[in-house]
């Protein structure tokens, strides 16, 4: 479980090499993200490189806006 800008969400892995979900409430909607960002599942809790663990849960985090907002 992760957290950014106040939004709770998690990263699993999906079926297949290199295929993530990102789940999340927003907005109080449930959305999952299909992603194939391995960089941001490698960061996401890795919080050793805090440059790269930033980006990561900035990458989710927009991925989880952009899915609301194309509902």
């Amino acid at each position: 479980m992760a957290n950014f800008r106040k939004v709770s969400f998690e990263m699993k892995r999906c079926n297949g090499y290199g295929q993530y979900l990102i789940e999340a409430t927003y907005k109080g909607k449930i959305l999952t993200v299909h992603t194939t960002n391995s960089e941001a599942w490698d960061y996401i809790n890795d919080i050793s490189n805090k440059e790269k663990h930033n980006e990561a849960l900035r990458y989710c985090y927009y991925q989880i806006v952009n899915a609301y907002e194309n509902m």
